[in-house]
């Protein structure tokens, strides 16, 4: 049996005291192991952080966590003058703190003891392209000889260390979380980490108080309307990494237009790299540095290209499909080069570089069309990920995708329009329709294609896939778009396993389904 005390010999285990006097609170003398935003982890030892939230109020659960026997309970005030104030709750000590929300980042970061500062952190921002560029960024430094760690979608951990990756609930974890994941990457060495930074995150201020080197923005389209209502709140909430901590350099790409709005907001002191596709060099203003790709050439398997860059020029020769990913490895490239990483080295291991899973992953196999397994939900995913196919496809081009249920409606006829418009043949099915009704999902979806008579529908992904498979020859190339790396479906409030990559694979190789 552990003892109670035996928490204490946990590396960060503190009194409250001096950690609250960094916020001119006098708080007493008390012990504690971590701090914890779920009053369902609380024990006696574990500070609960009652935080009004976006969808409920952790001040609700307070005597939930006097129950379990908490100590202390940091709590949101709603006014300064209860800042600081503290009473008792039968055995729990209760702490008022006025501005929570927006000094919770700080509070880990002090429990943590400011593990950024120990570590270099590439932040990564953009409706798409997040995931691929911070896995790139991991294989550029663990192919360079650097231990390094990734925060985002696919889950948290250091790269290739032989353990999974831990499951994330959010793509950008919530502040204390966030710290704790710093300070666990310090103690096993890591010397970098690359994380995804949401826009629910950035508004959230779940990252305010993490020393950030290099911000990079990928893109802007249409997503999560549902919480930041129209495109230029969406557009805002992005801009708002340039604002990190600590932040050196800012890697934008200069094929989006938005690109002048994040060149117009950026701090004069972070310094300004434009990366892109087919970009005049003369025309970038000599204060802002470049990373540009010219002269791309497809093949079955990947992407040559000239590189030109403030650090030196080249070849650039890549196993990724798309343009789009050559435009991903050159956002990867420049936020290791603003790290001091050199330009020669970079090009010799980038060709090494494998595509990251779930996105643009092919499943080729003698005699068989050529599946690609795509995280695209987007309408600008889709478009993107379509396009860059019809590059490399000698044959029909196929489409298998559906929309999210209880999500933004609006893109749905936006993603039908696209699919009928790029690629040959198309199959709606579904994809995650969580409470909606999947006929009345695909119903939307239609509404955006001018013939809708001539699209399949079969609501079960495996019988889409082999749907589309039966009626394809070996040089056409099926696109299934939206689950991506995810191994689950949600229905209803379940979420059911379903992996399509593993689905793909097996059914590429023939084997019993």
């Amino acid at each position: 049996m552990v003892s109670i005390d035996s928490q204490f010999a946990e590396p960060f285990a503190q009194s409250i005291q001096p950690l609250l006097a960094h916020f001119a609170i006098d708080a007493p003398d008390i012990m504690v192991s971590s701090l914890v935003l779920d009053s369902r982890e609380v024990s006696i030892h574990k500070a609960f952080v009652a935080l009004k939230g976006h969808n409920q109020d952790g001040r609700d659960f307070i005597p939930q966590a006097v129950s379990l026997g908490a100590k202390v309970i940091i709590a949101q005030c709603d006014s300064q003058e209860e800042h600081g104030q503290i009473s008792m709750r039968e055995q729990s000590v209760l702490i008022h703190f006025y501005g929570l929300a927006e000094q919770l980042s700080a509070l880990a970061a002090h429990f943590y003891h400011q593990p950024a500062n120990s570590l270099s952190v590439v932040a990564v921002t953009g409706t798409n392209g997040k995931t691929s560029v911070v896995q790139l960024c991991n294989q550029l430094s663990k192919l360079l000889g650097e231990r390094c760690a990734s925060i985002g979608t696919l889950g948290s951990g250091l790269y290739q260390s032989g353990k999974p990756l831990s499951t994330t609930v959010n793509t950008t974890p919530d502040a204390i979380s966030m710290q704790r994941l710093l300070a666990e990457f310090v103690g096993e060495g890591a010397f970098q980490v690359a994380l995804e930074a949401s826009s629910h995150a950035l508004v959230q201020q779940r990252l305010a108080a993490v020393k950030t080197d290099v911000a990079v923005f990928t893109n802007l389209s249409r997503d999560h309307l549902d919480y930041h209502h129209n495109m230029e709140q969406y557009a805002q909430a992005k801009r708002l990494v340039l604002q990190q901590p600590g932040l050196k350099a800012a890697v934008i790409n200069g094929n989006d237009a938005e690109h002048l709005n994040w060149l117009n907001d950026k701090p004069a002191q972070v310094q300004g790299v434009l990366y892109g596709l087919n970009i005049s060099v003369k025309a970038i203003p000599k204060e802002y540095h470049y990373c540009i790709a010219n002269n791309l050439q497809y093949t079955a398997s990947g992407v040559r290209c000239s590189l030109q860059s403030s650090w030196g020029n080249g070849e650039l020769r890549l196993r990724l499909i798309g343009a789009f990913n050559v435009a991903n490895v050159l956002a990867a490239i420049s936020a290791q080069l603003c790290l001091g990483k050199s330009l020669k080295n970079l090009m010799y291991v980038a060709q090494k570089l494998n595509p990251v899973a779930g996105r643009m992953e092919l499943f080729a196999h003698p005699g068989k069309a050529t599946v690609v397994v795509d995280y695209a939900h987007t309408p600008d995913a889709l478009e993107k990920s379509l396009s860059a196919l019809r590059k490399h496809c000698r044959g029909k081009l196929w489409c298998v995708f559906g929309c999210g249920g209880d999500r933004d409606k609006g893109k749905r006829p936006l993603m039908g329009e696209i699919a009928e418009r790029l690629a040959d043949h198309v199959v709606l099915t579904d994809d995650n329709v969580r409470s909606e009704e999947p006929v009345k999902i695909i119903q939307d979806i239609l509404l955006g294609c001018l013939e809708s008579e001539t699209i399949l529908v079969e609501h079960s992904r495996t019988k889409a896939i082999q749907l589309a498979a039966a009626q394809c020859t070996e040089q056409d190339i099926i696109l299934v778009a939206g689950k991506g790396h995810e191994n689950y479906q949600i229905i209803g409030q379940q979420s059911q396993a379903y992996d399509e990559r593993a689905f793909v694979r097996q059914f590429q190789q023939g084997k019993t389904l």
